[in-house]
């Protein structure tokens, strides 16, 4: 009996210093976390996008400065830090392709190059088509549409534009000549690019109005006004105006049939029509990420290979006639999610895109080289805050 009441008493102490220790500790008696650092789980959601089997997930931006306040950590942007993390790195530079990493940036700002590329730098394209003679198949509209999609050479910024007012000269528009007739007896004839023929010294349409004219020793009027010729400008002495590709397929003509006509080119931008757009395509992606949760070796590993169609995946022998799976080309990752469709693969294989880092590819139709159409498109964006900032001023 005395045994049992000690070991009661002891129980009653121990249970008692316990629930003394219970109340004591609190969440503020908790180790506190570094300041200035977000807790891994939060880091993850905030620098990357998770994807899943059915759909991604933390697609969103956190943009708002006090979102981490109470753990110490400041949101917002500052211009030191975003001058010291971004970063533009060439990865791939072609004659009419530019493919960079841009680092460090909110997908606003690259979303914004992006719709500067396609719209608002300027090239120069046929606008004006005065039609002499057509009897092919193809309807004026139809060829003058046509016409007006083919890429030129010619560096826009040595050209100004044109206002309803102006009169077309050798500073706001380039003129060129097309005439190409299939004889009789011959077999069907394309008419390419290549026919399109440039007039330094403007149209050689004289007006209709100057054939009724009375002076006939005067120079008849045509539709440009030319006062010197465009070939004596030092930059096309050597490089003279053309269409880029000169294999684009105009027009077919039959026998007998014939297209006379001359093509005006002024300068513009692609927000007015596409055919002024200075890119095939511009766009970009986030850079993928991923990672292999643990190691898979043996048949798991070929079943992993065999599942991506892009081989980011790839076997290696880690000796005793063991092998394992591994990541040799994540940047090709396209997401198609197909290593972690089967059910149980998404514990094995996580996907996952960086938020602030962008795969960045601009193709050119030929006007302007790749590198140069980021820079104009650069100064673009910086003039459009200087204007924000000089209005808020």
């Amino acid at each position: 009996m005395g045994t049992a009441t000690e070991n009661e008493s002891m129980d009653s102490e121990g249970t008692s210093t316990q629930e003394e220790t219970f109340t004591k500790v609190s969440v503020w008696d908790l180790p506190d976390l570094p300041k200035g650092k977000l807790p891994p789980h939060i880091e993850l959601q905030r620098t990357r996008v998770l994807c899943g089997s059915l759909a991604p997930t933390n697609t969103e931006n956190v943009n708002y400065s006090g979102a981490y306040a109470a753990m110490g950590v400041d949101n917002s942007v500052r211009f030191e830090q975003f001058r010291d993390n971004f970063k533009v790195e060439i990865v791939r530079l072609e004659e009419d392709e530019l493919e960079f990493d841009m680092i460090g940036i909110d997908p606003s700002l690259a979303n914004a190059f992006r719709r500067i590329l396609i719209a608002e730098l300027p090239t120069m394209a046929i606008e004006k088509v005065l039609i002499a003679n057509n009897t092919s198949i193809i309807q004026d509209e139809v060829l003058a549409h046509r016409l007006g999609l083919i890429p030129i050479k010619v560096d826009p910024r040595l050209f100004e534009y044109m206002s309803e007012n102006d009169v077309p000269n050798e500073k706001n528009t380039i003129v060129f000549k097309l005439h190409v007739r299939c004889t009789k007896g011959s077999g069907r004839l394309r008419v390419l690019s290549s026919e399109l023929k440039w007039l330094p010294n403007g149209s050689e349409l004289i007006l209709g109005t100057e054939h009724s004219a009375s002076s006939s020793s005067a120079k008849p009027k045509t539709y440009t006004s030319f006062s010197c010729s465009q070939d004596t400008r030092p930059e096309f002495s050597d490089d003279p105006i053309a269409p880029k590709d000169a294999d684009i397929i105009v027009a077919k003509l039959g026998p007998g049939q014939e297209i006379e006509l001359e093509a005006h080119a002024v300068k513009g931008m692609g927000k007015t029509h596409a055919k002024w757009s200075p890119v095939a395509t511009a766009w970009y992606r986030m850079l993928p990420e991923v990672l292999l949760l643990r190691d898979i070796e043996d048949d798991e590993a070929e079943a992993l290979v065999k599942k991506c169609p892009v081989k980011v995946f790839d076997i290696e022998d880690i000796g005793k006639g063991k092998r394992r799976a591994t990541v040799v080309r994540p940047r090709a990752c396209t997401l198609c999610r197909e290593c972690i469709r089967e059910e149980g693969w998404d514990k094995n294989v996580a996907l996952r895109r960086v938020n602030d880092h962008f795969i960045f590819t601009i193709e050119s139709t030929g006007a302007l080289p790749p590198e140069v159409l980021f820079t104009e498109a650069v100064k673009i964006l910086e003039e459009k805050c200087e204007r924000v900032i000089t209005e808020l001023s």
